[in-house]
């Protein structure tokens, strides 16, 4: 699990911090929205599993506005998986 704070979307980028699992650690994602390319930063002893699923809260949140099931970016979100 993980959770993204700061969520921000403008009409070229979303972006978000994310934390692991009560880790106090925080580390940073986005997508450029004109070009679809995610920047990811990886914390070391996570790898890069947290930072793929944080892009995937990300992508998650975009099909949700698309698809109207909510209707503003929050500003937090919990990532979970199994």
């Amino acid at each position: 699990m993980l959770i993204l704070t700061n969520i921000v979307k403008t009409d070229r980028i979303i972006e978000a911090d994310y934390s692991p699992e009560n880790s106090g650690k925080t580390a940073h994602v986005s997508i450029d929205l004109t070009n679809d390319k995610e920047n990811a930063t990886a914390l070391d002893e996570f790898g890069t599993m947290y930072s793929r699923m944080a892009i995937n809260g990300l992508r998650r949140t975009l099909k949700e506005l698309e698809k109207g099931e909510i209707a503003e970016v929050p500003k937090n979100r919990k990532v979970m998986w199994y």
